[in-house]
């Protein structure tokens, strides 16, 4: 059974900013609408019986012939004893929204379109095999090697960003920082965009939004929902 411990409800209106792990801007976008994540845990019980056994059929046999008088099994009520199994990571989901107000293949377009690559692989050696988003299995054991860093300084506005480079969209993992609060090492897990009918001069859609789901690298633990919204040890 899982047990959800805790809820935090993202206001509509924040500014959302996803950096690479150097603390570059890949995008910066406005939260579409409220978001409430969830902190979830695991629990099943100490002992999981499955079929009876033979001892307990025995007790079963025992308790018809004495009319319920005696009987026993090989379940004691300890075996019900619930206990923790796990903790999924942090999973954060929100849509973002990008507007035209001078050029829409900036400003909605190319951001859209690099947070849309973020879920997906790239192409290896000689472009024939595919290399997988997330990180490896080095790096979810010991660790990433290169510098995480959080976002540095106020994010500028989208169009403002070196959107043209695919450089920041091919880390392993990002940086979100969603208002005041700071979800390091997250892995994106899919992007879907949503596009305007109505173009601009350039043919290009006035209007967009994406939905992004997002996960941490690692389970959820006390010490990062303290990290995240920036309380005190």
């Amino acid at each position: 059974m899982a047990a959800e411990y805790d809820h935090i409800t993202l206001p509509a209106g924040s500014m959302v900013t996803i950096a690479n792990h150097k603390g570059e801007y890949i995008a910066s976008g406005t939260l579409l609408e409220e978001y409430t994540i969830t902190f979830r845990s695991e629990f099943g019980q100490l002992i999981d019986s499955g079929a009876n056994d033979a001892f307990t059929v025995l007790g079963g046999a025992l308790k018809t012939m004495t009319s319920g008088k005696f009987g026993f099994s090989s379940q004691f009520k300890q075996a019900g004893f619930v206990i923790w199994k796990g903790t999924d990571p942090i999973q954060l989901q929100f849509s973002l929204e990008f507007h035209y107000t001078y050029d829409a293949h900036k400003e909605v377009v190319v951001p859209i379109r690099n947070l849309c690559q973020l879920p997906l692989p790239g192409l290896g050696f000689g472009n024939s095999n595919l290399v997988p988003p997330g990180p490896s299995v080095i790096e979810a054991i010991a660790g990433p090697s290169a510098p995480n860093v959080p976002p540095s300084g106020e994010a500028p506005p989208s169009a403002e960003i070196d959107q043209e480079s695919t450089k920041r969209t091919a880390d392993t993992y990002v940086n979100i920082q969603v208002g005041n609060m700071l979800f390091m090492g997250c892995i994106i897990k899919t992007a879907e965009p949503t596009f305007s009918k109505y173009v601009d001069e350039g043919n290009s859609p006035i209007y967009g939004r994406v939905v992004i789901t997002a996960i941490t690298m690692h389970s959820a633990t006390k010490k990062s929902v303290r990290n995240a919204l920036k309380m005190p040890l």
